[in-house]
């Protein structure tokens, strides 16, 4: 037993001092990976434009379907290997009902699909070893994923010191599992789901571990892009009021931990369901184009950009400081609500109509709240 722990502390101090590594010639930088559903196969784009820019990351930190991608990732996988994985992902494989449970047990069964066929389908995606004891804290990059405990109400985060005895498969799968859709992860008599309940960009955790640089991608659905595709069912009304409990959460984590460290990247990808999987490759796609846009932009990234010619990267760089604000003065009721939602005072609302302070917003975290709760749609935001 002791010289067990022995090795577990010695595979815990090799984490850090991997971590500790990025201080050698560029910034310590945490990558997170948000939750989103199927919308997570964008983060497979980041990690092509990572690489293809020439930006290294030293900790993954992820939620969700950024925990399947992250945790690929974090054990050595390439994009184009990831890619394949996903792009091979079929709908059925994921969601097959509990029949028989619903026959036997109606409303007392834990899920309404069967969580099993998604674990299974974990151990054959995820590398080998994934399915022993601890092997969440033995990943080639540091790598952890959050979780919530039904019991506590407390988060998780697997692959911290006193949460890293679990699998990786366990860790990926307790954190994608959706309140309903699929059964929790049980460990010691605690049920764990999906972390994206409470914090689906986990950026108070990224900031615990001391980086320089943290490079994040928000998945959360936006109101200046297009509505997602809506149908008035059961599941479909459960998960939009998830999203947009989720969305909410976001727009607090931005506005307390997002600051000129943290280079945010948000793909186009708010219209999709949470579970299309139509087009993979597209998706894809626009991860990586929002990328590179941002990463070759952003003050605390374009330094870092590799000086090679990469083709079909525009130049010169538009620079993405700051957002751009706007409102329809024709449309504007004057109600006040860009002024309470907006953090960094860009609003005043206290005549008939409401009023821009920062056209040129550096403050911005792009949450998109004021956008999104704007009842006439006046307000326009620009320069994302």
């Amino acid at each position: 037993m002791e010289e067990k722990e022995r090795g577990a502390r010695l595979e815990d101090q090799a984490k850090h001092r991997h971590f500790e590594s990025g201080r050698r010639g560029r910034p310590r930088t945490v990558l997170v990976l948000g939750g989103g559903g199927m919308r997570g196969m964008a983060h497979v784009g980041v990690l092509r434009a990572l690489r293809e820019l020439g930006i290294e990351y030293d900790a993954i930190v992820a939620t969700s379907i950024g925990s399947l991608v992250g945790g690929l990732a974090a054990s050595g996988a390439m994009d184009d290997e990831i890619e394949h994985i996903v792009t091979a992902v079929q709908k059925g494989d994921y969601f097959k009902l509990n029949f028989l449970k619903f026959l036997l047990k109606g409303t007392r069964t834990p899920s309404m699909y069967s969580g099993d066929t998604f674990r299974d389908n974990l151990k054959e995606i995820m590398p080998p070893g994934s399915t022993e004891p601890g092997s969440v804290a033995r990943t080639r990059i540091p790598f952890y994923c959050n979780s919530i405990c039904l019991e506590t109400g407390g988060s998780v985060f697997w692959g911290t010191r006193g949460s890293d005895d679990v699998s990786l498969v366990d860790a990926v799968y307790s954190s994608c599992a959706l309140p309903g859709i699929f059964e929790p992860f049980q460990r010691n008599e605690k049920h764990y789901m999906d972390g994206g309940i409470v914090d689906a960009l986990p950026l108070r955790f990224a900031k615990t571990l001391s980086p320089d640089l943290i490079i994040a991608v928000d998945l959360t659905v936006k109101a200046t892009f297009k509505d997602p595709n809506y149908k008035n069912r059961a599941t479909s009304t459960m998960l939009r009021a998830f999203e947009i409990a989720e969305e909410v959460v976001v727009e607090q984590m931005l506005h307390m931990h997002a600051d000129h460290k943290t280079a945010l990247i948000q793909p186009k990808v708010g219209h999709l369901q949470r579970f299309d999987f139509d087009d993979v490759a597209a998706v894809i796609k626009l991860g990586e184009d929002e990328a590179r846009r941002v990463l070759t932009s952003h003050a605390a990234t374009r330094h870092l950009v590799t000086t090679e010619l990469i083709p079909g990267l525009a130049c010169p760089v538009q620079v993405r400081d700051y957002v751009t604000i706007r409102i329809d003065a024709d449309s504007c009721v004057g109600c006040g609500l860009c002024e309470m939602v907006c953090e960094t005072d860009a609003f005043s609302a206290h005549g008939e109509k409401a009023t821009v302070r920062k056209r040129h917003n550096y403050e911005c975290t792009r949450d998109h709240s004021c956008a999104r709760n704007c009842p006439t749609g006046a307000i326009h935001l620009g320069n994302l």
